[in-house]
């Protein structure tokens, strides 16, 4: 399928299919608003877009990323038309459900909204811009199925200055993705446990206050993680030394 844009009657349409199935009105998916004259119109990028199963937000970042290549496609970053195509398009993986019932979460997951603390909250835009920036980095806040966000990308969410720092977010794959598992480790997403995703966070802010998070390296970061983290680092920071005795050995970390 052609990628289009909603326009305003689309949006519209769209807006209200959402809004009927959070007050528990089942509806049928609105997909002809897709390629309607009426609801739709071309953009000026030749993109084909096909129907695909994603296992995950990051697959579907990586099938953006991959779609745009090189196309210029900025004059449609702040689009709510645009983005909105692509949540229409995939609604079906990115809206949750209850036995046969979809239960959508609130509309700007959907539609982009014209509030721009509400814009990282859209499913597609932002996991577009995540894979876009941080590639492989960005899986430990996508590695969930389309229609769940997950608590580690809720909590940076809520802190959205952090998204932008290089260091932030690679750091935190390094030290909360499980590239065996292919999602993230077990506890990285408790509230209260050491080292979890609240307590990075709690960190961050801060360190904030004296160090500048946005130009640090995420070696020079790391080197200034507490020690309640070192379980979730790939490998602990502990020196063994051995201690040659005349009766036995010592081992002393």
């Amino acid at each position: 399928m052609k990628v289009r844009r909603l326009n305003a009657h689309g949006l519209s349409e769209f807006s209200s299919y959402v809004s009927e199935l959070r007050r528990g009105v089942a509806t049928t998916l609105p997909m002809h608003l897709l390629d309607s004259e009426n609801s739709s119109e071309a953009i000026d990028l030749d993109l084909e877009l096909s129907q695909s199963d994603f296992e995950s937000r990051y697959d579907m970042g990586v099938v953006l990323v991959d779609l745009f290549g090189d196309a210029a496609i900025q004059k449609y970053i702040g689009d709510p038309g645009f983005w909105s195509w692509f949540a229409l398009h995939w609604f079906e993986q990115l809206c949750p459900q209850k036995g046969q019932i979809w239960k959508p979460s609130k509309e700007y997951n959907y539609i982009l909204s014209a509030d721009f603390k509400h814009r990282p909250r859209h499913s597609v835009f932002m996991t577009w811009q995540l894979v876009d920036r941080y590639g492989e980095d960005a899986k430990f806040m996508l590695c969930r199925v389309p229609s769940v966000r997950g608590e580690i990308a809720e909590q940076l969410l809520a802190r959205q200055s952090f998204l932008t720092s290089e260091a932030v977010v690679r750091l935190g794959n390094s030290l909360y993705m499980d590239t065996e598992r292919g999602t993230f480790k077990v506890g990285a997403a408790a509230r209260e446990t050491a080292g979890c995703i609240s307590r990075y966070i709690a960190w961050l802010q801060q360190l904030e206050v004296t160090v500048d998070i946005y130009s640090t390296t995420k070696d020079d970061l790391e080197s200034l993680l507490p020690s309640e983290f070192d379980r979730f680092l790939p490998s602990y920071r502990c020196v063994c030394v051995f201690v040659e005795t005349d009766r036995h050995r010592v081992i002393s970390s």
